[in-house]
């Protein structure tokens, strides 16, 4: 959340025009006292720091007039004849200004929160498990960001490195034909982020983003994503 940031111009909504979308967490930091308040949020929601000293969430909207904002209606949705209630839930962690990888895990962890399953039949039990191969080097600040069909034939995989370099991230190596478990890699190709074209296509200097790659296996910097088509054989 940034504190009133709306300086010039015409301004006709100083609330609204200083809300921002906030969706893993806003951090409102006392710099003499050298400490920080973070609010982790379950779901993508409105802040806003309108005054010093303090945020404030939009959990839930809800317009009974038309905002005249392009929609043309109002934004009131009922059931059972009455306006529905959205109840979030939000963690607060404070800490000192240099604990960034300590509320990013955290924000991670409730991100990747244990879906649990109820079912009527006598399905049998299957124990979820994760996709890294036991042949992977472990590193707490690698993350699996996607792993989903890209097509029929081959998959889209994201690799993030969630460690800021004045957090002391370092770069993070990464074999990809031993990252996904029960998988043998036969072909693979790097993306641009939005995984549509080819990464050539994407960045200025590709001979520097394929610095430290070498073979299958890839280098991420500190705060990078790498997207790749994995074709498994």
């Amino acid at each position: 959340a940034v504190v009133s940031t709306q300086s010039t111009g015409n301004v006709t909504e100083p609330v609204a025009g200083n809300y921002y979308p906030v969706n893993s967490r806003a951090t409102i930091r006392d710099e003499k006292r050298k400490m920080q308040l973070t609010v982790l949020n379950d779901r993508s929601q409105g802040a806003a720091s309108l005054a010093s000293g303090q945020m404030e969430f939009m959990v839930h909207r809800r317009c009974l007039k038309d905002d005249r904002r392009g929609v043309a209606e109002p934004l009131n949705e009922t059931a059972n004849g009455r306006g529905l209630i959205v109840r979030g839930k939000h963690w607060l962690f404070y800490s000192d200004l240099q604990s960034y990888h300590l509320h990013r895990d955290i924000g991670l962890d409730l991100f990747y929160s244990p879906v649990v399953a109820v079912t009527s039949g006598n399905e049998p039990e299957t124990p979820s498990r994760s996709f890294y191969s036991t042949k992977a080097a472990p590193n707490p600040y690698l993350n699996l960001l996607t792993y989903q069909p890209f097509n029929d034939t081959a998959t889209l995989i994201r690799l993030e490195n969630t460690l800021h370099v004045s957090e002391g991230g370092t770069n993070i190596s990464v074999d990809l034909a031993n990252l996904i478990a029960d998988k043998k890699l036969k072909a693979f190709q790097e993306m641009g982020l939005a995984g549509d074209r080819p990464v050539k296509d994407t960045v200025e200097d590709l001979k520097h983003h394929l610095e430290f790659d070498q073979g299958t296996t890839i280098t991420l910097k500190p705060l990078q994503i790498r997207t790749f088509v994995v074709t498994f054989g």
